[in-house]
C-alpha cells in the first residue's frame, strides 16, 4: 500500500529530536527522581554542590548509553516517554548511594 504524505510527516517528525517541552519533561523527571535520592532539597547531600552533580551526571551518563546519544536532548521525540520510564527506573551505583549516606549522615553528628 502506498503511504501518503501525513505517514511520511508523521514519521519524520517522530525521529525529530526533542522540543523544548520535552527536554523539560526529562528535566523535571529527573529532578523529581534525583531530589529524593539525596534525601531532599534541604539534606547535607543534596546542597553538596559537587556530589549533587556526580548523581546527575550519572543518570545522564545513563540516559546516553541507553539512546547511544551525546547528549539527552538528542533523543527522539518518539522516545521522550521511554526516556522518562528510564529515568523513573534508575537507581543509584552503590558508590554514590554511599557517598549520599555519608554525607547525610554527618547532619545527625553536628546538631
Amino acid at each position: 500500500p502506498s503511504r501518503g504524505l501525513g505517514d511520511v510527516y508523521k514519521r519524520q517528525k517522530q525521529d525529530m529530536p526533542l522540543l523544548a517541552l520535552e527536554c523539560q519533561r526529562i528535566t523535571w523527571a529527573k529532578n523529581n527522581k534525583i531530589v529524593p535520592l539525596m534525601g531532599g532539597k534541604s539534606s547535607p547531600a543534596y546542597r553538596d554542590r559537587s556530589l549533587r552533580t556526580k548523581v546527575y551526571k550519572d543518570l545522564d551518563k545513563q540516559l546516553k548509553r541507553e539512546f547511544g546519544v551525546d547528549t539527552y536532548k538528542a533523543i527522539k521525540r518518539n522516545q521522550c516517554n521511554l526516556a522518562v520510564k528510564i529515568i523513573e527506573a534508575y537507581k543509584l551505583p552503590m558508590f554514590l548511594k554511599e557517598e549520599i549516606d555519608a554525607e547525610n549522615a554527618q547532619m545527625s553528628f553536628e546538631v
